[in-house]
């Protein structure tokens, strides 16, 4: 099968690419809400999904997680639905769109609704068995649904100057290193978009564009926070929430610079699905007619 061809932002009726200003809102928003490193990501994946964005019926998040994303995404006027396996995470996602505890691979999301959009944040690739979930997503989809998911691409863990100089000096650290990235996260599907394409092909969903995500600039500024990120991350699972979010006390006077960093770093949000700095792709597939099973 041949890879879909790399062709620019399908920009449509209704999509919406931000501006600097937005950006720098969005930015200073998320500082307050999780670490730079985390925000550096989610923001450039809201520039790219809204530089992409279509349809006007409801919408299904996955891996919704606490729902802050749209508190900042554009909605459209549209019914938003989220899901999640953290019921943590999905009290506190009920506050802001309509979200339940699903798994997945296991059942069909909102079953009385079907979905125009669905979108899997840097979800789907924590999902043991991805057919099933990919399988489920589109029987949740209408005939007209399309499918926008975030996954890494098969090498973000050797990104980096550390990781690329042991590359060359000393793979096994490099590869036990990215071991450990990947355990960490878990992250049980890294695979290129020719893999994903195949697997979605088989599951209902006709791939249209691939896109990467990812500068060197944000690579580095990602890897450079890092190390306090991770301790976030860590407190999050023993509290529910970033310390970052302590920053609502910091003025916005104080906090501008930080915002004015992540805008510069994310100006070039989408690159070919194969360019080096490429750490994400953003993958856009169409439902087709549901396979025989």
């Amino acid at each position: 099968m041949r890879s879909p061809q790399i062709v620019p932002p399908p920009v449509e009726t209704g999509s919406t690419v931000p501006d600097d200003e937005t950006i720098e809102r969005w930015a200073l928003a998320y500082l307050r809400h999780a670490p730079l490193s985390l925000t550096l990501r989610e923001i450039n994946r809201l520039i790219a999904v809204e530089s992409i964005r279509t349809g006007k019926g409801p919408v299904l998040d996955v891996g919704c997680g606490d729902g802050f994303w749209w508190t900042l995404r554009y909605g459209g006027g549209r019914d938003v639905y989220g899901i999640d396996i953290s019921a943590r995470e999905v009290a506190q996602a009920k506050l802001r769109i309509t979200a339940e505890l699903t798994d997945v691979s296991d059942v069909v999301p909102f079953p009385a609704t079907k979905f125009e959009e669905i979108i899997g944040n840097c979800s789907l690739e924590h999902v043991p068995d991805i057919d099933g979930a990919l399988s489920n997503l589109r029987k949740a989809a209408s005939a007209s649904g399309r499918l926008v998911m975030f996954v890494p691409t098969p090498r973000w863990a050797y990104q980096g100057r550390l990781q690329s100089w042991l590359l060359k000096k000393a793979p096994r650290i490099a590869m036990t290193v990215s071991g450990a990235m990947n355990g960490f996260f878990q992250h049980w599907h890294l695979y290129d978009e020719k893999v994903w394409t195949r697997l979605l092909a088989q599951n209902g969903w006709k791939v249209k564009a691939v896109f990467g995500l990812g500068s060197s600039r944000s690579e580095f500024l990602f890897r450079l926070f890092m190390p306090p990120a991770y301790m976030e991350f860590v407190v999050k699972k023993l509290t529910g929430f970033y310390p970052s979010k302590l920053a609502r006390f910091i003025p916005d006077s104080l906090m501008s610079p930080a915002a004015k960093l992540v805008r510069w770093a994310v100006t070039d949000p989408l690159v070919p699905a194969d360019s080096p700095t490429a750490y994400e792709y953003l993958i856009i597939a169409d439902a087709t007619e549901l396979p025989d099973r």
